[in-house]
């Protein structure tokens, strides 16, 4: 694939952010997912990607999400992943890393689960 990946901040309520993701997560994208990822992760506990706009996803893809979700797990924080397309859903399934990350069905679910603490201030 020769196209690019997008990721934008969606939220941030607390200690979670999430970032939408957008285009391909292949070995020429995987990089640029690492590193946002890795920032988000410098400044919340939780990090969750909406992939409901990812239209592709191959072993590197995965195994960068893998890779994100156990570093992410040796701080005290946490991956989780909303929206999965049905091929990314497929591969995580197949793979079994399905049982590794919370998976959520809609960004809106994964808020449910991480929702914003009480006394937060909202994030200017």
């Amino acid at each position: 694939m020769n196209a690019v990946l997008h990721l934008d901040a969606a939220d941030t309520r607390g200690h979670a952010n999430a970032l939408t993701v957008n285009g391909p997560l292949d070995h020429t994208t995987a990089a640029i997912l690492d590193r946002t990822v890795e920032d988000a992760l410098r400044r919340h506990a939780t990090v969750i990607l909406d992939l409901t706009g990812v239209t592709f996803c191959d072993s590197s893809g995965l195994n960068t999400l893998i890779r994100l979700h156990r570093g992410a797990h040796s701080i005290g924080g946490q991956l989780a992943l909303a929206a999965p397309p049905a091929q990314m859903m497929r591969l995580l399934t197949t793979t079994g890393a399905d049982r590794i990350f919370p998976i959520h069905g809609s960004l809106a679910e994964a808020w449910q689960t991480h929702p914003e603490p009480p006394d937060a201030q909202p994030t200017p």
